[in-house]
């Protein structure tokens, strides 16, 4: 498992991969895309997705297993592996746990029923774009050394699934890190999570896909409403290299930077609101709905700030912030993969500093 120093190395120099650096990581075992992409539509059980669901089928995923298997993806809820996500392909980070490609067909079916009774519809949403991204990007000419494949992304659990116990789970890989916390039966926290995509608007096998993109004009909406004066204190200043808050960044806050949101009007303040929710609302309702209660009650404290535009693929930031709060969206405005010059590339992260991991 690399370091806190080589990632954060790493992530910078994501988007300039040399292509005769040495890569190391988990091989997948070779499966047919078609068994896998797309993944299978969103099915919630019945009541909808909750921590009391995810119990279930967090139960039914490991009784799906020998044993002796699970020890390879079920750690101490306060491991360190737990801290060790990253966002970056296969083929430069290994990753703890058990991937999509060395499980059955039985076992995947097994797992997408976990994701669906853990997540909301829009963070499934998630799951299934980045992976059909993944797919996408499987045949272009840097896939076999960075590993790009869907079968590349990796399920653990922290603690034992338990009704009277503290336990999460971590689902990730390229372009995706979520970890979500529960405890007395309850999403507690899905700080910190990553989602992001390349490419983000593509076709695959006749259907259509657009990652990210809804979060990306959510926020552009914001900053649209704005007057001058206000745009002028909400400007982000120059595109970061990489969101600020990313993997290996736990307990990193930002300077508070931009608007406040005490400063806008209600109709200003209602667009900031269903920005934030298209983050919030990756988790489930029960977690979801008290989550953006809280947030809209402590709003005043929220600041917003944004460069860039509304296009895809052109250089944009944004950081929405409060002392419970950190969301960040970057376009990076170029494309590591050649078949996705063009149709966009994001990172974007949501956290709560004071729910890390569910502490």
């Amino acid at each position: 498992m690399m370091n806190r120093v080589a990632l954060a190395v790493l992530a910078l120099s994501a988007l300039t991969l040399n292509a005769a650096a040495p890569l190391s990581a988990h091989e997948a075992p070779a499966h047919a895309h078609a068994q896998l992409v797309p993944i299978p539509d969103y099915a919630p059980p019945e009541g909808g997705a909750s921590g009391a669901a995810a119990l279930v089928a967090a139960k039914a995923f490991l009784a799906s297993f020998e044993g002796h298997e699970t020890s390879e993806f079920m750690f101490d809820l306060d491991a360190q592996t737990r801290t060790m996500w990253s966002n970056l392909p296969a083929g430069i980070v290994s990753r703890a746990g058990v991937s999509v490609g060395d499980m059955s067909d039985h076992q995947r079916g097994l797992l997408f029923d976990f994701l669906a009774a853990s997540l909301g519809a829009e963070g499934y949403q998630s799951v299934m774009e980045v992976m059909a991204a993944e797919a996408f990007l499987s045949t272009d000419a840097r896939a076999e050394r960075l590993q790009w494949a869907p079968e590349n992304y990796w399920v653990s659990f922290y603690g034992i699934p338990d009704a009277q116990a503290p336990w999460g789970w971590q689902f990730g890989g390229h372009h995706i890190g979520l970890n979500l916390s529960i405890e007395g039966n309850r999403v507690e926290t899905m700080s910190p999570s990553f989602i992001g995509t390349e490419p983000a608007i593509f076709s695959l096998n006749g259907v259509d896909y657009e990652a990210v993109i809804d979060m990306h004009l959510a926020g552009h909406a914001v900053y649209a409403a704005l007057d001058a004066r206000q745009k002028l204190a909400a400007d982000a200043g120059s595109v970061p290299e990489d969101v600020l808050t990313g993997p290996g960044k736990d307990g990193v806050i930002p300077p508070v930077i931009g608007l406040s949101a005490a400063q806008m009007t209600g109709a200003q303040r209602a667009l900031l609101l269903a920005a934030i929710r298209e983050w919030v609302a990756v988790q489930p309702q029960e977690n979801a709905g008290p989550r953006m209660a809280e947030i809209e009650a402590g709003l005043d404290q929220v600041h917003f700030a944004w460069t860039g535009n509304d296009t895809v693929n052109t250089p944009t930031y944004m950081r929405i912030q409060g002392p419970t709060l950190i969301v960040e969206l970057l376009s990076t405005g170029g494309n590591v993969g050649a078949s996705a010059a063009g149709q966009g590339h994001y990172h974007t992260m949501y956290r709560n500093p004071t729910t890390e991991y569910g502490q």
